[in-house]
């Protein structure tokens, strides 16, 4: 049995294999691209969690005129303020924040002769630490173990989108091939058929055979050429996929694909090699139960009381003259000092158990699901492997009978030629060994789109 191979001619384009048709793919189609950059979106996504522990500064400037009555002071009251801050809360749950303002009173028409303002102001650095809720960072460290989860569930669900579609992309290609090669079985079938229906009108008008043999030729001839128009239009839908996939406009030439249906791909065997094999689908199951427990420790700690223990130390300075307040700012003989501690809890009530109940309700159906999904994708892959070995024995098998009705065709093609067998045997040859070839042809299709389908598994670390 010949090697199947197609290669369609375009003279001005050079040939693409398979794996340059992928590689074509993956760089100009929008759908693998868009999944691309979901998965740069999703590692920001990441990143972007830790916004809540980057430094903030603040900073504010006011102008307040106050001439309400009643008043002690002065008839009118001008206060003039400023104040710039940066504050931080860092991983273990502290927060840290400094700040320096200023104050200057000015007054007009006084009720004290002679009082006409001051200013005052300070630097100051205040530090609150978490000792329940939020104990030390937990809900930070929640926080990133949670985003870290969902990242690679994110990641490996488009990961998997993304095997999905080069299945499909791969799939389209060998029907092509398959087409393509159906076209010229097609094609030498319906060659066979008119010039044995050439043949047999010859023998018709020698007076070697009658009628009956040539309406039975020739309506052999009329069902290869329908068969052979089915195939054309099949081919048409096929490349037309493949200008889809390589994003190619319907003007611009068509690559020569060419392939070898009988070369093994080397997607499982590779995978052999490794350890704890599991479908992506999965092993997703297991990831988004992960998410989820995390989830439902978050929401506990939330809900914790707060106790906080809180210092702040801050200057004072005083002065008539604003400059010279603005000058000693920073001397600490007259501090301010602050230690305090606050706390806070939210009374039981059926929200706050509703809401502990349902995380913990989540968690536990996604572990359940993960548990089931992780016997399911490890049976999965040794389910795989048997259909896979199953499969081959069947590409053998229809190899075998594709040569035997191809020998039996020309053996009655032959027999006929003598005189030695009727019109209906050689029909019958025909037809068998035309669709035993295709039923082989497709096969080993079959067989080569059954390995691409090893991208839905993936070899885990324990």
């Amino acid at each position: 049995m010949r090697i199947i191979l197609l290669m369609l001619a375009a003279a001005n384009v050079q040939a693409m294999t398979l794996d340059d048709y992928l590689h074509e793919v993956a760089k100009k189609n929008k759908l693998l691209s868009s999944y691309e950059l979901s998965v740069e979106a999703s590692n920001d996504r990441r990143e972007a969690g830790d916004l809540l522990l980057s430094p903030l500064l603040t900073a504010s400037y006011s102008v307040t005129s106050d001439q309400s009555l009643p008043s002690t002071v002065a008839d009118q009251r001008d206060t003039t303020a400023a104040a710039i801050g940066l504050s931080k809360k860092f991983s273990t749950g502290t927060q840290v924040s400094l700040s320096a303002n200023t104050f200057k009173y000015e007054y007009e028409l006084p009720a004290v002769p002679g009082n006409t303002g001051y200013s005052k102001g300070g630097v100051g650095i205040a530090v609150m630490q978490s000792l329940w809720k939020d104990f030390f960072g937990a809900a930070t460290r929640l926080r990133h173990v949670r985003e870290s989860d969902t990242n690679r569930l994110e990641t490996l669900n488009l990961d998997l989108r993304r095997r999905v579609a080069n299945i499909e992309f791969e799939s389209d290609f060998w029907d092509y091939i398959v087409a393509s090669e159906d076209k010229r079985l097609k094609q030498d079938n319906f060659d066979r058929a008119k010039k044995l229906e050439k043949w047999t009108a010859n023998r018709v008008s020698n007076g070697i055979s009658d009628d009956t043999d040539l309406l039975q030729v020739k309506a052999l001839s009329a069902r290869r050429e329908l068969e052979l128009a089915a195939v054309n239009d099949d081919l048409l839908a096929r490349e037309l996929k493949i200008r889809q996939n390589l994003d190619l406009a319907e003007s611009a030439p068509f690559p020569e694909l060419t392939a070898n249906l009988a070369d093994t791909r080397p997607y499982i065997s590779e995978l052999a090699k490794q350890k704890n094999i599991i479908k992506i689908d999965s092993y997703l199951a297991e990831l988004e139960a992960k998410v989820r427990k995390t989830s439902s420790e978050e929401v506990t700690d939330s809900l914790r009381p707060d106790l906080s223990v809180t210092g702040q130390y801050n200057t004072s300075s005083y002065d008539v003259d604003h400059g010279t307040m603005t000058d000693n700012i920073t001397k600490t003989d007259r501090p301010i000092t602050y230690v305090g501690v606050n706390f806070s809890w939210f009374f039981g009530s059926d929200a706050k158990s509703a809401q502990l109940s349902s995380a913990k309700k989540e968690a536990m159906a996604a572990q359940l699901r993960a548990e089931q999904a992780r016997v399911n994708g490890v049976d999965a892959w040794n389910e795989y492997l048997r259909k896979y070995e199953v499969a081959k024995e069947n590409v053998l098998t229809l190899e075998r009978i594709a040569k035997l009705q191809s020998d039996r065709s020309k053996s009655e093609q032959q027999k006929f030629s003598k005189g030695r067998t009727i019109t209906t045997n050689v029909l019958n040859a025909i037809t068998d060994s035309a669709e035993a070839e295709v039923s082989y042809l497709r096969a080993r299709s079959g067989l080569r789109k059954l390995e691409a389908g090893t991208l839905l598994f993936k070899s885990i670390a324990e």
